[in-house]
């Protein structure tokens, strides 16, 4: 993937199209050093399905998604004893399972944009960053459909006698 160096500057977008007024914010991250517990836990607590992974200074590093622990539910079917489950979780670390370098995009970021780079790359979220990479926020596939559901009702209503 495109990776950090990929940051996108936007191109010109009518402002209210721009990323910065559907991203999540502020976005539920993780420390590279912490457990996947601890990941698993704030997905589940957030009712979320992927973090942006950062360093102390809170500058983006990675990303890790439900997919990338989901190794855990595959040890529980295998019939794994759960707090053998538990401690390997509490073992591994979450910089060695998540995506290095992730796609990230700015503020300023078109929503059509967005949605294009989650396409072409098979990412269903992106990380919102400024210029020192510090994480802003998240803009998902479930927020983009949300724009899009909006849309339409607007649509529809001015289509209303």
């Amino acid at each position: 993937m495109g990776g950090l160096s990929a940051l996108l500057r936007a191109s010109r977008v009518p402002a209210e199209q721009e990323v910065r007024y559907y991203m999540r914010t502020p976005a539920v991250t993780i420390n590279l050093a912490a457990p996947l517990s601890d990941a698993l836990a704030l997905m589940r607590e957030h009712d979320i399905r992927r973090l942006p992974v950062v360093i102390d200074t809170g500058e983006l590093r990675g990303i890790i998604t439900q997919g990338d622990i989901r190794g855990a539910d595959v040890m529980r079917v295998a019939g794994l004893d759960p707090l053998d489950i538990a401690q390997a979780l509490r073992q591994v670390k979450v910089y060695e399972v998540m995506t290095e370098n992730p796609i990230a995009i700015t503020p300023e970021t078109g929503l059509r944009e967005a949605a294009l780079l989650m396409i072409e790359n098979k990412v269903g979220g992106l990380p919102v960053i400024d210029e020192q990479h510090q994480v802003l926020g998240i803009i998902t596939e479930s927020d983009l459909f949300e724009t899009l559901v909006q849309q339409l009702d607007r649509g529809s209503e001015a289509h209303t006698p």
